[in-house]
């Protein structure tokens, strides 16, 4: 099989990304069918460790700074996240390097071999993209052989393909709202599908929670004989220093011996989710893993995750960061108000269907003096139309455009020296900003996967 043949095949199953919420609801029948997919696969999940992420905000950079660190220190790390901002192969990686597109069509062929006769009732054994994805990865990070994999889950908990494997060790990341349509209208009945991929006997580790959701997360725990471990979040660090340029911090933790640690990922939200992930890292070092000071160094200064607070120093101040629900733009606009004061924002934003732009946008209002609004190459893109209307009630002053890239040049040409051009809303737009500035061709409008890359 050939890489455009995996894709083709892909893109002729069920995306969740693509479709609206409300359709193709996963079940309790689908981790059935799941396993089955994965036992006839020879069970790859087994052959290496793996520490589970769930979370609204945050885990995915939680998950890269593991990642880094532990490579530092010597392991052999996959890395296995969602969505992707260009190839859907930066999904799967192996120590930093992207799944090759040869590796890619190799283990679809392995899934492909699977009989058609696999069924549960009358359903197929294995239907979605995100299944198929779960299944690549883990195939590729035990033919790799991994010490340890990453992997966060597609979106919730309970009913996510990934919780069909045995952690060494769960993270939850910050609560907030997000995919209402399908996990719940309040943080609790969110936290409640998040909190599945805490597993008997497996300790968990989460960052700072609102009472409410510490409470699903702790009754979670009682139910499987779990240890909860809450991280301090910004309580641990005695000095933070947050620059466009870096972030310095000093922990009061004991084994990083009170040094001052230089911290590559911008925003002071970032250091919470480094809070989370130091707690994980303490948990691996008393179980026996070994991280020295060293490796926590070089990994922190050597962590690599696009579209996340992505500072650009030129003429102007761009910053490319895909926060897509309230509590992704509230520490978003907190972090870009320290870091540049009193700067104009000229925000160039885009968003889809089911997320909650007019919340968004109510947040970027104080700072936006100008939005400029586009459509995503996604079929769950809002127009720019759309958001204009929205915008109109809070005061904004607004242009719409035909694409981002056109929006992305007209925002830099009309900036003044110093002034912050932001690109948010959604790490899809993000994604077409960073084709635009690599000269790769735009996306697919229908959101479906790119096979030239």
């Amino acid at each position: 099989m050939k890489y455009k043949e995996a894709i083709a095949y892909l893109n002729s199953l069920v995306n969740f990304e693509r479709l609206p919420e409300t359709r193709h609801k996963t079940d309790t029948d689908d981790l059935i069918r799941f396993r089955k997919m994965l036992s006839n696969l020879g069970n790859p999940q087994n052959d290496f460790l793996i520490i589970h992420i769930a979370g609204t905000k945050g885990k995915g950079s939680t998950a890269a700074i593991l990642s880094s660190i532990l490579q530092k220190s010597g392991y052999k790390v996959g890395l296995y996240t969602s969505p992707h901002l260009i190839t859907v192969r930066e999904r799967i990686r192996t120590n930093d390097d992207d799944i090759s597109m040869a590796v890619f069509a190799e283990h679809m062929s392995s899934i492909l071999s699977i009989p058609d006769s696999l069924r549960v009732g009358e359903q197929a054994a294995f239907r979605t993209v995100f299944e198929h994805l779960t299944a690549i990865a883990l195939l590729n990070f035990s033919e790799s052989n991994v010490d340890i994999a990453i992997i966060e889950t597609g979106l919730g908990g309970r009913l996510d393909s990934t919780v069909v494997f045995e952690p060494i060790l769960s993270v939850l990341t910050s609560i907030g709202l997000d995919h209402t349509a399908l996990l719940g209208d309040t943080k609790e009945e969110i936290a409640y599908e998040k909190s599945f991929i805490i597993k008997e006997g497996v300790t968990a580790i989460s960052a700072p929670q609102i009472p409410s959701v510490l409470k699903v997360f702790s009754q979670r725990a009682i139910q499987v004989d779990s240890e909860l471990i809450i991280a301090p979040g910004l309580d641990e660090y005695s000095k933070i220093e947050v620059s466009s340029i870096r972030t310095k911090f000093r922990s009061e933790r004991k084994w990083l011996n009170g040094r001052e640690l230089e911290f590559n990922l911008h925003g002071e939200f970032q250091l919470t989710n480094l809070s989370t992930a130091l707690e994980a890292l303490e948990y691996l070092k008393k179980s026996g893993y070994k991280i020295s000071q060293t490796s926590i160094e070089r990994g922190l200064k050597n962590i690599r995750w696009d579209g996340r607070m992505d500072i650009r120093l030129n003429r102007c101040n761009v910053i490319l960061d895909g926060a897509h629900n309230t509590l992704g733009m509230e520490m978003l606009s907190e972090s870009v108000e320290k870091l540049f004061p009193a700067r104009k924002w000229r925000v160039i934003f885009a968003s889809q269907k089911n997320k909650a732009s007019i919340e968004m946008l109510r947040i970027l209002q104080p700072y936006a003096e100008k939005l400029y609004l586009t459509p995503l190459q996604f079929p769950k893109s809002l127009t720019p139309q759309m958001l204009s209307e929205m915008s109109k009630s809070l005061g904004n002053s607004t242009r719409v455009f035909n694409n981002a890239s056109e929006a992305y040049k007209t925002a830099l040409s009309e900036s003044d020296d110093g002034e912050v051009v932001l690109v948010t809303g959604s790490l899809y737009l993000v994604g077409e900003i960073y084709r635009h500035l690599k000269n790769i061709a735009p996306p697919v409008p229908d959101g479906s996967i790119d096979d030239r890359i």
